[in-house]
C-alpha cells in the first residue's frame, strides 16, 4: 500500500493498525516462490491494500484493526468512505474486514497478523 492510502486508512478515528490485505493462507504461496527463487524482494501479494481495476471499475480491498472503544460499523463505514473520497472521482468498490478488535495502542509483540 502506498503511504498517502495507508494514511488515509490509519486517519480514520478508531483505526488502530491496518493488516496485509490477505491473510497469511493466501500470501503462503507467493511467499513459498519468492524463497524457492530466493528473491530479494517481498512478494506483492504482501501489500497491506489490494487495489485491482476490474471492467473500469476499481476494487479496493482493506483488513483493519479497531479499538475496542470504536463502534466497530461506524469505523467499517468511515474507512470505506475515505477510501471512496481518496479514489473520487473513480467508481470504487471498497470491502473493508475488520481483523482485530483490540485496544487503541501499540500492537502486542507477536500479535503481526490476524
Amino acid at each position: 500500500m502506498t503511504t498517502p492510502l495507508k494514511n488515509v486508512v490509519m486517519a480514520v478515528d478508531g483505526v488502530t493498525e491496518v493488516f496485509p490485505a490477505r491473510t497469511l493462507w493466501q500470501r503462503l504461496p507467493a511467499r513459498a516462490v519468492a524463497v524457492l527463487n530466493r528473491q530479494g524482494t517481498e512478494p506483492e501479494d504482501d501489500a497491506l491494500v489490494d487495489v485491482r481495476d476490474q471492467d473500469g471499475r476499481t476494487q479496493v480491498t482493506v483488513r483493519v484493526g479497531v479499538s475496542a472503544e470504536a463502534r466497530t460499523p461506524d469505523v467499517v463505514r468511515g474507512v470505506a468512505a475515505a477510501v471512496r473520497k481518496h479514489f473520487a472521482p473513480a467508481d470504487v468498490s471498497v470491502k473493508v474486514t475488520v481483523a482485530r478488535i483490540a485496544p487503541a495502542g501499540p500492537v502486542q509483540d507477536g500479535s503481526h497478523d490476524a
